[in-house]
């Protein structure tokens, strides 16, 4: 641990700060009154003292960023990454008859009607009088996260041993109410599977199996990695539907049905339709060989509390990436970091119901809800330059795990977090930023939108005016012609913040006008990856945006995303730090970032403009 590391930790204590303060004020009084004596014989005394008040308040001024805040990180001691913590838990995890008070403070179930589509696009479509700024490159302001242990942890426990040995009747019934729902689901799929594939056709057939290699030929598709990391091998197991592909009517991949998601954004994420997603929207073999080992190596770094820990994984590197200091700035940011990695593994498909690593999505998820604020947040512990980016992405995995099984311990600790999301933000601006009050920035914004519409999509009533004030704001960092955007409003354009203002708009369900979509992809297309300094950040966002438009744009895209990140994975399935923003995240921020980019082939259905927030809760 550093130096600046281990004067931050002193700073948690509030009683350090009081007696620093006092000194300094007291040293202040005794100044005053030394200069005020008629005899000059104490004015040594007194400059002394003077330059002792100044260098406290100085001390102050710079620590107190560090101390948590109340409407940011948390005072409350991080959990010892010894202890299992699933044990423990308070909160009954997982539990479909879970009763508990509304602790979120002074914000109730929203019982406003939601926006209505038509005042929406009002809204949406109003001008905007924002000059063109001056062209900036400068990634702005991205999430300050994250990183895994440098030596792998012990190997997790079992799901079975986490749970007590002498289950209560109660717990049992829930349990076999789980069991019997989840094999109600599948057999439901596979009966409707079997059906359609009667009527398969040729064509059909074919895009499947060109998706399913044949695991004893070669791919002639695969090229080396172009730097001196030794390549990741394809999986050796074959990519095969778990069941017949069904008949496609359209370009799109037939959807699952999801429990819980009212348009099943997330239904491509298993089973056949994800093997169709993938041979439609850009995937191949050699990307989910890819996504497998990055998964590998996240569950090999999860704590056994479920946590992803960034101090021992030496997190909090900061390399001034936008000329500012931020020391310390994402060394405490366990929430945010376990928030990433179980939306890679969920995004794959992974549930704590089912898949590979159900396991660790259990104890993940478990975690997160046991060390959630009374208020809502799931900040945790992190610094107040970190707090709001780890509790958007905290909240949004406890979201999609909500949509994907149902899951009513999920879908409350959503509510809740849904709660402070909505506190916090600005009721002019819209936007969100470090503190309540701060009028914004779109790179918080772009995380607290998509934590909204996977709250709507668990069923999570959200207020009209909130999603109003999203739409607000992202009209307020519109330039150019409309389809370039900025850190904050009147500040210069850059490829990041475009790439994140496109992909929020087009996943929220904006009908954003073609000139508008093509005068961003322009601008997109002038840094491809790989041709610059590797920004997982930028990458995601612009991925995710191109991914749902599925153009010309899209293929060169993914084809120069696809060059740079199979030819930089490590052995180990994880990707370097040495990125634009890695130095705050680590290795897992890096990894996770990098494999949802690979997931996007399936990760969110091709939306559209009826599928918006502001639609029905």
């Amino acid at each position: 641990m550093n130096l600046i590391s281990q004067i931050t930790g002193l700073w948690d204590d509030p009683r350090l700060i009081y007696a620093v303060a006092i000194a300094a004020v007291v040293l202040l009084a005794i100044t005053i009154w030394l200069f005020r004596r008629a005899k000059r014989e104490g004015r040594a005394a007194g400059t002394i003292c003077l330059i002792l008040s100044v260098a406290l308040h100085a001390v102050l001024i710079y620590l107190v960023p560090y101390q948590a805040k109340e409407d940011g990180g948390s005072s409350a001691q991080e959990v010892d990454p010894d202890a299992s913590g699933v044990e423990a838990l308070t909160f009954s995890t997982f539990d479909p008859d879970l009763a508990v008070d509304d602790a979120s403070g002074d914000v109730d179930t929203p019982s406003i009607e939601p926006l209505p589509v038509a005042e929406l696009q009002d809204l949406l479509a109003e001008p905007f009088d924002n000059p063109v700024t001056e062209d900036s490159s400068a990634d702005v302001d991205p999430p300050e996260q994250l990183e895994p242990p440098t030596e792998s942890p012990p190997a997790p426990e079992s799901l079975a041993s986490v749970a007590p040995s002498d289950m209560s009747p109660a717990l049992q019934q829930i349990t076999q109410a789980l069991d019997a729902s989840l094999d109600q689901l599948l057999q439901s799929q596979l009966e409707l599977a079997e059906s359609a594939a009667a009527t398969e056709t040729p064509e059909e057939s074919a895009m499947v199996a060109a998706a399913t290699p044949d695991p004893t030929q070669p791919d002639p598709a695969a090229s080396p990695p172009q730097n001196n990391a030794p390549p990741v091998a394809p999986s050796p197991e074959p990519i095969k539907p778990a069941v017949p592909s069904p008949p496609a009517a359209t370009t799109r991949s037939a959807s699952a049905v999801v429990p819980g998601s009212e348009q099943a954004d997330f239904a491509n994420r298993v089973g056949a339709a994800k093997q169709l997603a993938i041979a439609q929207t850009g995937g191949d073999a050699r990307t989910e060989a890819a996504v497998k080992a990055a998964l590998r190596f996240l569950a090999a770094a999860q704590r056994p509390d479920g946590a992803w820990d960034p101090r021992a994984s030496g997190a909090g590197l900061d390399r001034m990436p936008l000329g500012e200091r931020r020391p310390g700035a994402g060394s405490k940011s366990a929430t945010g970091l376990t928030g990433l990695s179980l939306l890679a593994m969920m995004g794959a498909g992974n549930t704590h119901l089912s898949g590979d690593y159900a396991e660790n999505v259990y104890r993940g998820l478990a975690y997160l809800i046991q060390t959630q604020h009374p208020d809502g947040s799931l900040s945790g512990n992190a610094t107040v330059y970190a707090a709001s980016y780890c509790h958007s992405m905290a909240a949004l995995s406890l979201c999609e795990a909500a949509v994907m099984t149902n899951d009513q311990s999920a879908i409350e600790s959503s509510r809740r977090a849904i709660a402070h999301t909505v506190r916090m933000q600005h009721p002019v601006t819209g936007g969100w930023r470090y503190t309540r009050g701060d009028p914004g920035d779109l790179s918080q914004l772009g995380w607290q939108a998509m934590v909204l519409d996977g709250g709507k999509r668990a069923g999570i009533t959200i207020e009209r005016e909130t999603v109003a004030g999203v739409a607000r704001f992202l009209r307020s960092v519109r330039a150019g012609r409309g389809g370039l955007a900025c850190y904050r409003p009147g500040e210069a354009t850059s490829r990041t913040m475009t790439a994140e203002a496109l992909a929020t708009r087009l996943l929220i369900g904006e009908d954003v006008p073609q000139a508008e979509i093509d005068e961003a992809e322009r601008y997109l297309m002038e840094s491809l990856p790989g041709t610059r300094q590797d920004n997982y950040y930028y990458w995601y966002y612009a991925t995710l945006a191109l991914h749902q438009l599925q153009d010309e744009a899209w293929e060169r895209w993914n084809t120069a995303l696809k060059d740079r990140l199979l030819a930089t994975q490590r052995a180990d399935g994880s990707w370097p730090a040495d990125t634009v923003w890695g130095g705050y995240g680590g290795t897992v921020y890096t990894t996770a970032m990098a494999t949802l980019c690979l997931e996007s082939y399936y990760r969110h259905a091709i939306r559209n403009s009826s599928d918006r927030i502001a639609t029905r809760p």
